[in-house]
């Protein structure tokens, strides 16, 4: 699905200033799951991508970010002018781009706290120790969480709800230029998901750009989505 107003906005050069997906198709495993795809997200806006389950969601996001299980076999993906359809993850995370999971991968042996000190170094050059520290504690703050909780196991002593609090946690912390969130809110509390809607309109209002896959209406309400394409 392409959406006409795409293509004034690259016409117009707009593409500088946004992640463009433009007329991807993407296969795994040799099969195709996602044909002629294509959307934009510029600075501070919300793309919500709607659909049935299967239908390839997940698929977009993780081809975006660069996944080596997926294979973009048409089309091209651009970050803020640049193609960046043959970077690996890393350097997209590095440049800006950041994914929340729909289910978490455990990571044994690797706390919230050192994974969270890792990523700050990796994608933000800071190796200062307390100013790490202090950018996590400032993180749990925001999010109302106890200064424990980073010492768990990276979602393997969590239950579902703090996965995704994790998840948010690291969405706070690295401040990326574009967010994709895949489900986000599956596994949150009422509670939970007003406060990420919260942060979300935030981050929004400071130039983030988030797309989002969700099957909640009211979470899209609450997002107050910029446009939502479905699949």
């Amino acid at each position: 699905m392409f959406d006409d107003s795409l293509e004034s906005a690259a016409e117009c050069g707009f593409q500088s200033m946004s992640l463009l997906v433009k007329n991807i198709s993407i296969t795994r495993e040799n099969k195709t799951i996602v044909s002629d795809f294509s959307l934009e997200c510029a600075s501070g806006e919300c793309v919500v991508i709607r659909g049935k389950n299967g239908g390839g969601k997940s698929t977009i996001l993780s081809a975006i970010m660069g996944f080596a299980d997926v294979a973009v076999t048409t089309g091209d993906i651009v970050l803020e002018g640049e193609s960046i359809l043959l970077e690996k993850t890393y350097v997209r995370a590095r440049r800006g781009v950041f994914l929340a999971h729909q289910e978490p991968p455990v990571i044994d042996g690797v706390s919230l706290s050192f994974m969270a000190r890792a990523s700050l170094e990796a994608i933000h050059g800071i190796t200062d120790v307390p100013e790490a520290q202090r950018r996590i504690r400032e993180t749990l703050s925001t999010l109302g969480l106890p200064d424990d909780f980073v010492q768990k196991t990276l979602h393997g002593d969590m239950s579902g709800g703090e996965k995704k609090r994790a998840e948010l946690f690291h969405l706070v912390l690295l401040k990326p230029k574009y967010a994709l969130l895949d489900e986000l809110d599956s596994g949150l509390d009422a509670a939970s998901c007003d406060l990420a809607a919260k942060i979300i309109t935030n981050m929004r209002k400071e130039g983030m750009g988030f797309v989002i896959v969700t099957h909640s209406d009211a979470f899209v309400q609450a997002v107050n989505p910029t446009r939502i394409v479905i699949i």
